[in-house]
């Protein structure tokens, strides 16, 4: 009789024993370490613009100016080197010099801003572009350039764009 409670218990106590072993030498592979995407990786490229919209800031009246002043010519590249870190900027076209057309370029915060508020492009250490969207599954990449006076917003202008070719097949000009 002890016998058989002894082999009652000591059975399932080993089978435990034994999937608690095979178990513990399994290795979970969970991957190499991957460096976090950055807004570089989503704002890099060369863009087209679709529209260019004027926003009367004191008015709150806006006016589309993506035909006038050949603003629909307007195309910006914004490069990365081949750490994925900003380069260069270049824009393109006949539109009116509202933002520099050629320096460098960094993001204000290279990821997104933890306490939901916009990101903002910096180029030439100066000039900020608020980024209104950022390209993710829509491929499309909106900035706002504003102008103010004794910092009172009077004027701002949203370009909407769109990548490339160019921009698809590499992001990376130097």
């Amino acid at each position: 009789m002890r016998k058989h409670l002894l082999t009652k218990l000591l059975v399932p106590l080993l089978l435990v024993a034994t999937n608690i072993l095979l178990i513990s030498c399994n290795t979970v592979e969970d991957g190499g370490y991957v460096a976090p995407i950055t807004l570089y990786e989503k704002v890099a490229g060369h863009w087209m613009v679709n529209s260019v919209t004027q926003t009367d800031e004191l008015e709150s009246t806006k006016m589309p100016i993506t035909d006038l002043f050949d603003f629909d010519t307007f195309g910006i590249n914004l490069s990365v080197d081949e750490n994925n870190n900003p380069a260069n900027f270049m824009v393109e076209g006949n539109a009116p010099a509202i933002i520099p057309v050629s320096g460098t370029w960094k993001m204000a915060n290279p990821f997104i801003n933890s306490d939901g508020s916009s990101a903002d492009i910096v180029l030439n250490d100066g000039v900020h572009l608020t980024l209104t969207s950022v390209p993710g599954t829509n491929p499309v990449l909106e900035f706002k350039f504003t102008r103010s006076q004794n910092g009172k917003p009077f004027v701002s202008y949203t370009y909407n764009l769109t990548p490339t070719a160019m921009s698809a097949t590499s992001s990376n000009n130097e």
